[in-house]
Order: structure tokens, then C-alpha cells, then sequence
């Protein structure tokens, strides 16, 4: 089989489950995380009701990515996010 495509509709759909309360983050992590990552998906809410913003405010990237820093054990995905985040001001 083959890897699924993942589409705008696909984010829009996860977001508002999320927000909605649908979907949540599995496991255990500390409240920090979970607040950054709750702030970043209503952030991405807005982008979903509200497409002619176009981007995530740079403050929601940028806690999120500090609560990651602070917690080792996020430090595969701070550094991948580092990478997108680095990629679209190229």
C-alpha cells in the first residue's frame, strides 16, 4: 500500500477535531507542552476559520518551539519544526 496522501483538507479536519474535542494528545506529558500545543492548535483554528490570515502569528511558533526547548525529550521534534520553520523563510 501506499503512504496516504496528506492534504489542507486533512489539517482542517484534525484541527477541528481537535478544538472541538474529538481528538486529543495522546500520553503523558508535562503541562507546559500540552498548553503550548492547545495554544498552537487554536491558533491553527484561526487559519482554518479564517483563511486570509494565512499564517500562524510568529508568537504561537515561537512558544511552542521554547516549551519543546525547555524538555529534552522534545528535542527530535523542536528540531524538526526548527527545519520547516527554516525552510518556508528560505
Amino acid at each position: 500500500m501506499g503512504k496516504k496522501e496528506i492534504t489542507k483538507e486533512y489539517y482542517n479536519n484534525l484541527i477541528n477535531d481537535y478544538v472541538e474535542g474529538k481528538a486529543k494528545i495522546k500520553g503523558d506529558h508535562p503541562k507546559e507542552i500540552m498548553e503550548a500545543i492547545d495554544t498552537f492548535f487554536h491558533a491553527g483554528k484561526m487559519l482554518v476559520d479564517h483563511p486570509e490570515i494565512e499564517s500562524i502569528p510568529p508568537e504561537y511558533v515561537e512558544n511552542l518551539l521554547k516549551a519543546l526547548a525547555n524538555h529534552p525529550q522534545y528535542y527530535g521534534l523542536l528540531y524538526e519544526l526548527m527545519g520547516i520553520v527554516k525552510d518556508e523563510k528560505e
